[in-house]
């Protein structure tokens, strides 16, 4: 009896070691895999999994942003025994929050990133500060404007939050401080070729625009061909919202006269942190964090902290 608990005594001791605990395994479901922007958000994923260590990181999401049907589906792909946390940019806050309170109800940690989720069930919520994001564009169009004219606002699609809140703001700034300007406000669809489509259609029926406010990566993208194809890049105001070595080279060309970039990387770093902590239990009570949102200009792009931001 004594020879085999001496055998049996290290197995005990390890199993109850935390030190000795299987990896989490931690899922993160970004909106698209065909934009630059999960891609930094990658970067400081990684960064944090590899401060932490014992996590094993699966990264998939849908091919577009508006597929929700698919980031849905994946969901509850990895709503199943074994899975510690899931982080997820929704796109869709109402559509996603049953799906993620499943998840919960299963006992997986859930982080909200970039993109807002309806419901209670996600343990934390890390995003930009959108709405003064939307601010941002508004202040910068509208000093460029001298406060007169009428600008349009691309969104992306309806429920996406984070694109919804920027628009937002975008427009309220303009109501509170510039409200002889008047806004056309259109949803351009969540892939490069629906926006560049949508943008065309828009210019065409509203060719008295002065400026323009796109509001993500796809549809600045989408606006900035639009644009060139009607021969109108440089001729109308305009600003954008994240960054791609496309979208650089026409504010170096002065078709765009503005960038609001984000820290999509310190965005992932803080998700992945939270949701490792609130897996292993020693998350403080669920909270949101903002991360800031800059203005790049061709005066300030070549600045080496706003070069942080827009090389990959």
């Amino acid at each position: 009896m004594k020879k085999w608990l001496s055998l049996l005594l290290p197995c005990i001791m390890i199993a109850m070691c935390p030190a000795y605990a299987r990896d989490l395994d931690v899922v993160f479901i970004p909106k698209s895999r065909d934009q630059d922007f999960w891609t930094f958000m990658r970067q400081g994923v990684d960064r944090a999994v590899q401060e932490e260590g014992g996590v094993r990181l699966t990264w998939r999401g849908p091919a577009h942003n508006d597929d929700i049907e698919s980031q849905i589906q994946i969901v509850r792909i990895y709503s199943r025994p074994g899975v510690d946390a899931i982080v997820i940019a929704s796109t869709d806050r109402a559509r996603l929050a049953e799906p993620v309170r499943q998840a919960v109800a299963q006992g997986i940690k859930v982080v909200a990133v970039d993109s807002a989720l309806d419901g209670n069930a996600h343990a934390n919520f890390v995003t930009t500060d959108n709405v003064a994001a939307g601010r941002l564009a508004a202040e910068r169009l509208a000093g460029l404007l001298n406060r007169q004219g009428s600008v349009a606002v691309l969104r992306t699609v309806p429920g996406s939050g984070s694109t919804d809140e920027r628009a937002n703001g975008f427009i309220d700034y303009l109501k509170k401080h510039a409200p002889q300007m008047t806004v056309v406000d259109a949803y351009g669809g969540g892939t490069r070729g629906k926006a560049t489509r949508s943008a065309g259609r828009l210019l065409e029926q509203f060719p008295q625009l002065d400026g323009i406010f796109a509001v993500n990566e796809s549809s600045t993208d989408g606006m900035l061909r639009a644009l060139r194809q009607a021969g109108l890049a440089g001729k109308k105001k305009f600003l954008g919202f994240d960054t791609t070595d496309f979208l650089l080279d026409g504010l170096r060309k002065q078709e765009i006269h503005g960038l609001v970039v984000q820290d999509p990387r310190q965005m992932g770093y803080l998700a992945m942190k939270a949701a490792v902590a609130a897996a292993r239990g020693t998350a403080t009570k669920p909270q949101l964090i903002l991360t800031e949102a800059v203005m790049v200009t061709l005066e300030n792009y070549q600045e080496p902290e706003i070069q942080a931001l827009l090389i990959p």
